[in-house]
């Protein structure tokens, strides 16, 4: 991942959320082992596209509520380690965790009904930012196993058989992130919810679909080639994308998102928008 980051992030940030995935990854090793999946679909690409929808809500996901309940209570213990500066907000979670239908707060999660998440946040007094961004990091490294069964059909999912390109195909989650492929230029959006990427076209807004010649643009930062704000002066939205191409490398697409913070910024103060309230989980 390139160091050269062109601004002062809050100390401690990037490691956070070096260690947090790493916490997930080895989460996701432990219940690879035991975790007990659908049947896996034949001709996903096919179901997709006859549906228009994500898979998973065509297939549905079965997560042992039980599995979840102590994946969430070890994540609030590794948090408040991590985290001892919002130690109390974490403990207040900690204090419900035995009041939870788990089996529904499973549905809501992978229906993203972040209605009846912030509802139930609030009725616990409890900030519905944090709750949501706990509950759902929680069950991350379950939707990133059944994610793992279709990612290489998914990886050649062209734009001719998807028109959402902003919509994870797998999950459903929205997508602010992508990357140009170092041989060929080609871009490929990044679901940091489940890590699956999809193709989509490299000059057209992922937002409106315009394609129209000198509205299409991208900004790039002093000393930064790698990281890009592609923009779009149709719908005045944005898009960052990590560059492969200056380098030659890969990196890691979940970190690069998170490192590249100062684009979000410096689009919305130039009144470009990565149109997420715009965004209803399908």
């Amino acid at each position: 991942m390139p160091s050269n980051i062109p601004v002062q992030l809050p100390n401690g940030y990037l490691e956070f959320f070096s260690s947090l995935e790493s916490w997930q990854n080895e989460q996701q090793i432990k219940l690879q082992a035991n975790m007990q999946l659908a049947q896996v679909v034949e001709e996903p690409l096919r179901k997709i596209a006859k549906h228009r929808r994500p898979l998973i809500t065509i297939t549905g996901l079965e997560i042992d509520p039980e599995r979840y309940r102590q994946l969430l209570a070890d994540l609030l213990v590794f948090l408040i380690e991590q985290r001892p500066d919002i130690a109390a907000s974490l403990e207040a979670i900690q204090q419900q965790l035995s009041s939870f239908d788990y089996a529904l707060l499973i549905t809501r999660l992978i229906e993203q009904d972040m209605k009846y998440l912030q509802e139930l946040a609030r009725s616990l007094k409890i900030s519905p930012q944090l709750f949501i961004f706990v509950l759902d990091h929680a069950i991350r490294p379950f939707l990133r196993i059944y994610a793992a069964q279709y990612q290489a059909d998914i990886f050649e999912y062209t734009y001719q058989n998807w028109d959402l390109p902003t919509i994870c195909p797998i999950c459903g989650s929205k997508s602010h992130f992508s990357r140009l492929r170092a041989e060929d230029g080609r871009r490929f959006m990044f679901c940091d919810r489940c890590f699956t990427e999809w193709e989509t076209r490299y000059l057209e807004c992922v937002h409106c679909g315009n394609d129209e010649p000198g509205k299409i643009n991208y900004i790039s930062v002093e000393n930064d080639a790698s990281n890009q704000l592609y923009i779009c002066e149709k719908c005045r939205g944005y898009l960052k994308t990590y560059d492969e191409r200056p380098s030659g490398m890969p990196t890691d697409l979940f970190l690069a998102n998170i490192q590249t913070i100062y684009l979000d910024l410096l689009a919305e103060e130039k009144g470009y928008s990565n149109h997420n309230d715009d965004w209803i989980a399908q």
